[in-house]
């Protein structure tokens, strides 16, 4: 059976959903997108996904019908005419088509498209064994807390972990330097930005988050987590922070400054289809003992657990 999606309410074959290629998502980025997870046929937190965009959506004046019961529908219906248990749904909503300006347009015809496709895979072992990341200049403007589809900067990110084999890409602000790269093999190809650092350096800057993934560290067995300014705050990040406080561990959000990632005991990733993923190495430098650690697979566990919850409801 071909590819089933939601194009404005309807589901067709994707060989029949158009876009306009007037949609100022593809002409200037202007849309948002969530990723929500399917378990056994469950959408794993959909309302909390939907009311995201919509709340996006507000923030950034798009004018629209939809509604939280409207998305969630479509979303279910979706899945049941696909029959996909195990995938990740995407869905987006832009400002819809307009002639080409910058400003935005009088009358707006929003344009709404709803994919399920089944979970891509993660390396194996990544969640038990662990993964190792990159470090690498943030450059993304200054509303990382909008989910929107201007993804250039992670889409960057991500080709310098593919180039160097691993993983993730940590963006760093502030770094000392006096210039950004200016080529994608001046940003992809060199060597992580704590790759000649030893722990103790007085390195410069901060962590704000992964590509595709928030970042917590854990030192002396409290956890911390970059707060919610210059990033995108995700689900499961929150789900974390849940889950810690039931745990009854010490987690904050604060700022981490790019040379604790050198000195951490733990240090894990969170995010929609990696979950909770445990960071053994960075840009050449073992995370504590190199393996998870405790607390990372304590919340692991619990993580699995509140899947397991949910779907069984």
């Amino acid at each position: 059976m071909s590819q089933l999606v939601v194009v404005d309410g309807d589901i067709v074959d994707v060989e029949e959903a158009h876009v306009s290629v007037l949609d100022r998502a593809n002409l200037f980025g202007d849309g948002l997108y969530e990723v929500i997870r399917c378990y056994s046929g469950c959408l794993f937190e959909l309302a909390t996904h939907v009311s995201r965009i919509l709340e996006g959506a507000k923030a950034l004046g798009i004018l629209h019908d939809w509604t939280s019961e409207s998305v969630e529908l479509a979303a279910r219906r979706l899945q049941a005419e696909t029959g996909i248990m195990e995938g990740e749904m995407y869905i987006q909503l832009s400002r819809g088509p307009a002639v080409r300006t910058h400003y935005f347009p009088k009358i707006q015809s929003p344009t709404m498209f709803i994919t399920l496709s089944p979970v891509r895979p993660i390396p194996e072992g990544a969640r038990t064994v662990g993964t190792s990341v990159i470090t690498c200049p943030d450059m993304r403007h200054g509303w990382c807390h909008l989910k929107t589809v201007n993804l250039l900067s992670n889409c960057l990110a991500k080709e310098k972990a593919a180039r160097h084999g691993v993983w993730e890409g940590l963006m760093l602000r502030g770094l000392d330097r006096s210039a950004l790269p200016r080529t994608v093999e001046e940003y992809c190809d060199v060597p992580g930005e704590l790759s000649g650092a030893r722990p103790g350096d007085d390195v410069a800057g901060w962590v704000t988050e992964g590509a595709s993934a928030n970042l917590f560290v854990v030192k002396d067995r409290r956890i911390a987590t970059p707060p919610a300014c210059n990033i995108l705050p995700g689900v499961t990040r929150r789900i974390a922070l849940e889950l810690a406080e039931l745990a009854g561990l010490d987690a904050e959000e604060r700022p981490v400054a790019a040379k604790e990632l050198l000195t951490a005991d733990e240090v894990f990733l969170t995010s929609t289809i990696g979950e909770i993923m445990p960071v053994v190495n960075i840009d050449g430098h073992l995370v504590g003992a190199g393996e998870p650690g405790p607390i990372t697979k304590r919340l692991a566990e619990m993580y699995t657990d509140r899947v397991a919850s949910a779907v069984c409801q």
